[in-house]
């Protein structure tokens, strides 16, 4: 194989490389900037990541969504979840389906197991693709003291997220809806 072919090919893929990678940043930089703001109740853990650092590890209270009685989905296959705000003005996810809804904010979530909960209504388990709000390294261990810490163990928490077009992405994480490093500098 001659060097000019050589080069073209590794140009190539080098192009199709930073497209796949340029597409996601694009993607949820526009969410950031443009999406639907919805804050969901967590409970937040602080592992470590050895390349990326500390970050506070999100568990959402919202796990699952309603499904219809006929509905079947493969574990692992995407659904898609419309997202509403509950009485309280937290995010509550919507009846699941196979395909996006014509309007309003909706999750892309990966489908876990379909099963009824306590009531007898049926249920689809998802996993959020975002859960981790990352940190200063310093920080990320004093916001977990500052979520599991209170006076009766966990204090309220929450994290507002952006939503467009099934995409989210974390913006901000709260704990007694005040955001995490006003809360840190105001309580150390």
């Amino acid at each position: 194989m001659n060097s000019k072919l050589r080069l073209a090919l590794f140009v190539i893929v080098a192009l199709v490389q930073l497209a796949v990678a340029g597409g996601a940043i694009y993607r949820s930089e526009i969410a950031l900037r443009t999406g639907e703001s919805f804050r969901f109740r967590i409970q937040p853990v602080d592992p470590v990541d050895a390349f990326r650092g500390r970050y506070v590890a999100i568990r959402f209270a919202v796990d699952r969504a309603p499904v219809t009685d006929d509905f079947e989905v493969r574990r692992g296959r995407h659904v898609f979840v419309p997202v509403e705000v509950d009485e309280d003005g937290y995010a509550a996810l919507g009846w699941a389906a196979l395909d996006p809804p014509p309007s309003g904010a909706y999750l892309r979530l990966r489908a876990g197991f379909v099963a009824p909960d306590d009531e007898g209504k049926r249920h689809v388990w998802v996993s959020m693709p975002f859960a981790r709000f990352y940190m200063d390294e310093d920080l990320a261990p004093e916001a977990e003291r500052a979520v599991w810490g209170g006076p009766r163990g966990q204090r309220e928490a929450s994290v507002s997220v952006r939503i467009r077009h099934g995409v989210g992405v974390i913006e901000e994480l709260y704990v007694d809806d005040v955001p995490i490093h006003q809360w840190l500098a105001e309580n150390r």
